[in-house]
């Protein structure tokens, strides 16, 4: 009985363990499949709406071509028939002796003549279905067939209302006429498209050729052109009636109209004619649908074939879950009550109760020794920098320095920091330093050196390198350190290199003297890698005359010309000396002192030009760098001040000479050889500058004006006076007529003639 009981027990549990485990199996199993039914389904309707779209749209955009180049067609077949005629009045003797007495010899032969032209017209020329030409002088209206007048003509009341309305086309509206053959007596009325030629084209009055074109050849030609299944075509007259069509006659009216889409309608400039084109739905998107049912069948393969793939990917990845879930159950059991306080709460919570807690106390504890390493490095490493007592036997120090070999210290410089700082806030400019510094570190592994590097400014990042090679091999990290920051980052680095120490307490003389050379960026500029053993052993002292810069202050206020030279070789002298940054900006100090000092005595307004130059340049001494860019930041910066000054002097000279020139000009227009070069020779200036300065001064070059007031004194001699335009020509300054004619035509866009005109008239 206890034997049976308890293998019952066993199984039970068995079975309970068995049912927890694949719970969490089809809970993980459909938590999938949802979503990957959703976003399929999502996919699939956003492909189907966007191939239909643009099935659409490229339907309808090639209709709009092809309606649009259909009308082309028309209107050129059209004007083939206008251009023919008026060829035949421009060049026909038979027309001209039709219409013109003067050239008449004998009126029915030349009628006969005209009449197997006119027969031959119609026979080369398919679109025309009729013409006939109609004389006004003696009312005679000749066809291929007979010459009659125009009483007896059956067509008469449209030529009656052609005359009497001046229609503006040429072509007029689908119309009935009425024809009699005059061989069988039959009358016939039929609809036809009119052409109207006046001749002479122009004046229209010797008469009239009418054509009357068959709107059967152009249902003929849209035939030819367009497909009924795809596209419903209307082309109509300006009174919508319609010429001709392309339909689907297999289908009712009303089914014609529901299947209609996208309708575009062109209208002719020629002949004001319209085409009304749609296209037919049912062809269209009937193709489409092939597409779509396979689409479908086969996004219903893919759900299947994905669905499986899920299925079978959760069902192995879950094996080792299961695993562990069982494992899980059966410990917690036993334990539950004692961990947990409770056997109501699940699996995944004593998972993640465990878990936290490890992680919590893993993560605290690595916190605490990183942040305490970091100080003690930072601190020791400064120490050694300083020359502080460092205490070897100590874990860190052991690990950071070599017991053999040499070390050297570098200091890595950004370049242009006040830039850096406006151009990245606090988070950014941490992990560039950062960067920095790692880059360093995997250079410096690359060679074999063991490096110690810490951030001792926000600029400066000093690093400590130790190798049992040459001392070369520092200088080859510095320069990799250097490229790779300048090829991958938007700044550079400037990089000092001291001087080898070969033990502990030899450090920080190596740290000076990396900080003695990073300080001669000033002189070798940015983005260099500067040894101290380059420098030279004594700094020179840079001495400069006051009687120098006297003399370059004094040619400054004085507007010499030898000015900028002067500078410039004062520029180059403290330039081409190996002094300071302090040396060289007490000179410039001295200098702009003695330029302030001379312009102490110039007028108020000049002095505020000099003034505010005199902000920027002092502003500028602690913002650049570098000698090359100190030394042309002070050049420009003076250069432009003496130009301002100069500028303003100007100003106030040459406002009245402009005047005087335009005063001449206005008076000595008539003067033929009166030229820029003439002026320059009158007022004895340079003519260049006379040019500039009277644009400025006045709002156009010379020569513009000379034309201007001569044209304007033109215009009025014209509209008061009747001399002839060669005379006025002359008094204007013009020796050749024709160019003042040309320059006329160019400025007032008439002839003088036709100015004259305008004017009596208005």
């Amino acid at each position: 009985m206890n034997i049976r009981s308890t293998t019952n027990k066993n199984r039970f549990m068995q079975g309970k363990e068995e049912r927890i485990r694949k719970k969490w199996y089809y809970q993980l199993l459909l938590s999938y499949l949802p979503v990957f039914f959703i976003a399929t389904s999502i996919i699939v309707i956003i492909s189907f709406v966007g191939v239909r779209l643009t099935i659409g749209n490229e339907a309808k955009r090639v209709n709009e071509v092809a309606t649009t180049q259909m009308l082309k067609n028309i209107d050129d077949a059209l004007r083939s028939i206008d251009h023919l005629i008026l060829k035949e009045i421009l060049n026909n003797v038979a027309f001209d002796k039709f219409f013109d007495l003067s050239k008449e010899t004998d009126k029915y032969l030349d009628s006969l003549e005209m009449s197997d032209r006119i027969r031959n017209i119609i026979h080369a020329t398919p679109l025309i279905d009729s013409l006939y030409l109609y004389r006004f002088r003696d009312q005679i209206v000749l066809t291929r067939d007979e010459r009659i007048a125009i009483e007896q003509f059956q067509d008469k009341d449209f030529l009656a209302k052609l005359l009497q309305n001046q229609q503006q086309s040429k072509w007029s509206d689908l119309r009935e006429v009425t024809e009699t053959n005059v061989v069988t007596n039959e009358t016939i009325t039929r609809k036809v498209l009119t052409l109207t030629s006046k001749v002479p084209t122009i004046s229209g009055e010797l008469g009239l050729i009418v054509v009357n074109v068959r709107p059967y050849a152009i249902q003929s030609m849209i035939d030819q052109m367009a497909n009924s299944s795809y596209s419903l075509l209307d082309f109509v007259d300006k009174n919508n009636t319609t010429i001709a069509s392309v339909r689907d006659a297999a289908l009712p009216q009303e089914d014609r109209l529901a299947n209609q889409t996208h309708s575009f309608t062109i209208r002719s400039s020629y002949t004001g004619w319209s085409l009304h084109s749609s296209i037919n739905n049912s062809e269209v998107y009937g193709f489409s649908s092939a597409i779509y049912y396979g689409y479908f069948a086969f996004w219903i393969a893919a759900i299947a074939a994905g669905a499986y793939w899920i299925y079978l990917i959760t069902r192995r990845n879950y094996k080792p879950v299961e695993a562990l879930m069982g494992r899980l159950e059966k410990y917690k059991s036993e334990k539950s009550l004692q961990l947990l306080g409770s056997d109501k709460r699940g699996e995944f919570d004593y998972i993640e109760h465990a878990l936290d807690h490890l992680i919590d106390r893993f993560d605290y504890q690595q916190r605490h020794v990183e942040e305490h390493v970091k100080l003690r490095q930072r601190k020791l490493l400064l120490d050694l920098l300083e020359g502080n007592f460092v205490d070897r036997n100590d874990e860190i120090v052991k690990n950071m320095l070599e017991e053999q070999g040499q070390a050297c210290v570098i200091v890595v410089e950004i370049d242009a920091y006040e830039h850096f700082v406006e151009l990245y806030n606090k988070h950014d400019q941490y992990l560039l330093r950062f960067v920095v510094e790692n880059v360093c570190y995997e250079v410096s592994q690359e060679h074999g050196i063991q490096v110690w590097a810490e951030w001792v400014e926000g600029h400066q990042l000093a690093v400590l390198f130790q190798s049992r090679e040459s001392a070369s091999q520092v200088e080859a990290t510095s320069w990799k350190l250097s490229q790779w920051v300048q090829d991958n980052l938007d700044f550079t680095v400037t990089i000092g290199i001291g001087s080898p120490a070969k033990s502990m307490g030899e450090v920080s003389g190596s740290y000076e003297r990396a900080l003695a050379a990073i300080k001669m960026k000033f002189k070798f500029g940015r983005n260099r890698v500067i040894r101290f053993n380059d420098l030279p052993e004594t700094e020179e002292e840079l001495i400069v005359q006051p009687k120098v810069l006297k003399m370059i202050a004094q040619s400054f206020r004085q507007g010499d010309t030898e000015w900028s030279r002067k500078l410039l070789d004062f520029v180059n002298q403290t330039t081409e000396a190996h002094a300071a940054k302090e040396n060289v900006q007490h000179i410039l100090q001295l200098l702009l002192f003695s330029m302030d000092r001379e312009m102490s005595e110039v007028a108020s307004e000049l002095r505020a030009i000099w003034k505010k130059r005199l902000l920027r340049l002092n502003e500028g001494l602690d913002t650049h760098e570098t000698e090359i860019e100190l030394s042309q930041f002070y050049c420009s910066e003076l250069n432009e001040a003496y130009e301002d000054i100069k500028q303003h002097k100007d100003e106030k000279s040459h406002t009245a000479l402009m005047h005087r020139i335009k005063e001449h000009i206005d008076k000595e227009y008539i003067d033929p050889d009166l030229t820029l070069a003439r002026l320059g020779e009158v007022f004895q200036i340079n003519s260049s500058y006379l040019s500039r300065t009277f644009k400025e001064e006045i709002g156009m070059n010379v020569t513009d004006y000379i034309v201007v007031s001569r044209m304007e004194k033109a215009k009025q001699l014209l509209k008061d006076t009747q001399e002839a335009v060669q005379d006025i020509s002359v008094q204007v300054g013009y020796t050749y007529t024709m160019s003042f004619i040309r320059v006329f035509k160019k400025t007032t866009g008439l002839t003088p003639g036709e100015y004259r005109r305008l004017s009596a008239e208005a």
